[in-house]
């Protein structure tokens, strides 16, 4: 908001002088002041967008470079078939850490913005909500939700998984789940929906569920949607599942990956 204001001043100032110093009438100081404003206001916009986006540039790539190896550290243990569980989450979670605590660090310098962009609070709070999720912060998280801009489908998935673990009433999460996907595009919405008929399937809502489901259909086109409508259609709920959206779906704490796990052998067993 330091900006606005700044720039305001500056406009009012400019206009005033010229019309003092005989210039101008007020009438075209008023057009001049406004005109300041405006470059003003592009000219501070464009300086802040480009350090907040030289930061941004390097937050991607460590969130994509960790993210990336973490996947591949899950394929191989799936492929080895993974021994020991709690020792590969542990590792996973290590991994997680790391990565967040670099993000934070690259992201620290943004702070002294905060009072020259608008907005540019709640977009940190929206960025350190997610990794305060992934942390299992729970109180944290609860801090940030209500300053967060939950405008992406992963973050209001966050929010139904928040409610679901508070045990909210299904008309609570329904009003969350119909806001975020009145206006959404198509295609963008499959995880939120399936989130939101796995919730219904877990309290016996059946029918809601698969009416949710042929609804997500219609605006998306992602194999897992089909297959759980097609599972609760035939009355195969044991065929319901959401683990083929990957990390996605396990990043909301919902459900944990299964890794399979290798059976120790009896040595002498073969030798009989």
């Amino acid at each position: 908001m330091i900006t606005v204001l700044l720039n305001v001043l500056v406009a009012v100032a400019f206009g005033v002088g010229l019309t003092v110093a005989g210039v101008s009438p007020w009438g075209w100081s008023i057009v001049w002041g406004v005109l300041v404003l405006i470059a003003g206001q592009m000219a501070m916009g464009w300086f802040l967008r480009r350090k907040m986006g030289a930061i941004n540039d390097r937050v991607q790539a460590v969130l994509k470079q960790g993210q990336a190896r973490m996947q591949a550290k899950v394929q191989r243990w799936r492929t080895r078939q993974m021994s020991n569980q709690k020792a590969a989450e542990a590792e996973l979670a290590k991994d997680r850490d790391a990565m967040i605590a670099e993000v934070q660090a690259l992201l620290r310098p943004l702070e002294r913005y905060r009072l020259w962009v608008p907005l540019l609070g709640r977009q940190l709070a929206t960025m350190e909500l997610q990794f305060a999720w992934q942390r299992k912060d729970w109180e944290r998280v609860d801090t940030l939700l209500p300053r967060a801009l939950l405008i992406d489908p992963m973050l209001v998935s966050i929010r139904l998984a928040r409610l679901w673990q508070r045990e909210a009433p299904t008309e609570e999460l329904r009003k969350v789940f119909r806001k975020a996907t009145r206006r959404a595009r198509y295609g963008t919405t499959a995880l939120l929906y399936a989130v939101f008929a796995w919730m219904l399937v877990k309290r016996n809502a059946i029918d809601e569920a698969y009416k949710v489901l042929v609804e997500a259909d219609e605006k998306n086109e992602h194999p897992v949607i089909k297959a759980n409508r097609d599972a609760l259609a035939n009355n195969r709920l044991a065929h319901f599942s959401n683990a083929g959206f990957g990390e996605e779906w396990y990043a909301l704490w919902l459900e944990e990956p299964k890794l399979r796990v290798q059976r120790q052998r009896h040595p002498g067993r073969y030798f009989a």
